[in-house]
């Protein structure tokens, strides 16, 4: 069985993605460990998951360059791809590199276009030729490569926060907009996902970007049967978060106050001093609290702050005031010190790796079995990790049986994937039924 699976990366040349590829060539060739895989877990080891030997990587970037330059680049920041891990790798990531096509910018902000040094998509075609030309891409991808599937991931810079149009609310008004070429209302992030999805390949949106959490690609994604997952992947400080929380709340402690500062460097770092970016990641943020903590008499703020000589290291620093018993006040501080990509890298890695396997599996829309993965996931607004793991885990579990149900994800979870509804299983199909084919579709340019 062909099992060589496409990553489609925009944003290839990233940090994350940087350290995605060079990862998984020096795990292939030995060089390190696969330490912060958690699909390596032995929760995972039944469910014949796509190895790291079969993955093909290509993509988007805005930026002429290639994957030895962006290692270098991230060794310059962050010190953690040295020349005597990446040189020896140099074919392979060479080759990547090759694979990677001018993307496109449209309404990613004054920040994300001044990172262009080739024209972008948007400036020489009409939306629907964009979206065109991004599935012709995937499907030369796929084809050039001898590839089973592909599974296109976002980990482009945070794109400023929008408000949505009504549109945005139907398929067809999505796809009216489309027509319209109303290159005022849509969104590079809003293409691509549309792009992917409308021709049968699974997204994964690891940005706070909008994406595929608009009810337009939602429904999209049921008609095609793609399965999709996201938003903002969960690595740091808000990982801590939807740990501490819970705790505090189940010894009955009265959380009074929540301050957060976190300081970070790199083009995210840069990105994020545009205010409508910033609002976008900050919101995220400030949600995954309040959906665990709604208490409107707790304070609770977020700030996030550039500072270059950081690079890809952050610093994030939280102060949480409670009370106890006789009303005694109290505190907590921690300070989470980490490198970004590093962190992200393995996680993105899973949810390729899940991604492929739900599309093997014939499962459909929102992927909620991977919420742990995410402050912002879609289909759920359950936010404690060891219940969003646990759903993870129990997925696992009745896929490694082969069974093609797989447990509830959230009581009374707020029906953000639609037809299936809240207490629909986790993108599955019904039990005992064959998944219907998805044919790629994929428009002619």
């Amino acid at each position: 069985m062909n099992r060589k699976t496409g990553v489609w990366i925009i944003g290839a040349f990233g940090s994350v993605a940087t350290c995605v590829v060079a990862g998984v060539e020096a795990a292939r060739a030995g060089r390190i460990s696969r330490t912060g895989l958690v699909t390596d877990l032995a929760d995972f080891a039944g469910l014949g998951l796509v190895g790291l030997e079969d993955l093909v990587f290509g993509g988007y970037d805005l930026r002429k360059l290639d994957y030895l330059a962006a290692a270098r680049e991230v060794q310059d920041t962050a010190g953690i791809l040295p020349p005597s891990l990446i040189d020896p790798l140099a074919a392979p990531l060479l080759a990547a590199s090759a694979r990677v096509k001018t993307g496109c910018a449209l309404n990613c902000g004054d920040t994300i276009r001044s990172f262009r040094s080739n024209g972008s998509l948007e400036q020489r075609a009409t939306a629907r030729e964009i979206v065109a030309r991004i599935q012709q891409d995937l499907r030369e991808f796929k084809e050039a490569n001898g590839l089973a599937t592909v599974i296109v991931v976002n980990l482009a810079s945070t794109e400023p926060a929008v408000e949505a149009p009504p549109q945005f609310a139907t398929l067809e008004g999505l796809e009216g907009l489309l027509e319209a070429n109303d290159q005022e209302r849509l969104i590079a992030s809003v293409l691509y996902a549309y792009a992917a999805i409308d021709a049968g390949y699974p997204f994964v949106n690891f940005t706070p970007s909008v994406g595929n959490s608009l009810p337009a690609i939602q429904e999209l994604a049921r008609r095609r049967r793609v399965p999709h997952c996201g938003k903002d992947g969960k690595t740091g400080e808000t990982l801590v978060k939807t740990v501490l929380a819970p705790m505090f709340l189940a010894r009955n402690l009265k959380l009074l106050a929540w301050e957060g500062h976190n300081l970070l460097g790199n083009r995210d770092g840069l990105v994020l001093r545009d205010p409508g970016s910033l609002r976008a990641k900050v919101q995220d943020k400030e949600d995954a609290f309040r959906k665990l903590v709604p208490d409107p008499a707790t304070h609770s703020r977020v700030r996030i702050d550039y500072v270059p000589s950081l690079g890809d290291w952050k610093t994030a620093w939280d102060f949480i005031h409670f009370s106890g018993f006789l009303d005694v006040r109290m505190s907590l501080q921690f300070t989470w010190q980490g490198c970004d990509s590093a962190l992200a890298a393995p996680l993105v890695i899973d949810l390729v790796r899940l991604a492929e396997l739900a599309a093997r599996r014939g499962e459909s829309g929102v992927m909620r079995h991977t919420a742990s993965f995410f402050k912002s996931p879609l289909g759920t607004d359950e936010q404690a990790f060891d219940r969003q793991f646990g759903w993870l885990r129990d997925y696992a579990r009745t896929a490694a049986a082969g069974t093609a149900d797989v447990a509830e994800v959230a009581e009374g979870a707020d029906g953000a994937d639609g037809a299936e509804g809240a207490a629909a299983p986790a993108g599955s199909v019904a039990p005992g039924a064959a998944a219907a084919p998805r044919p790629e579709r994929v428009p002619t340019v």
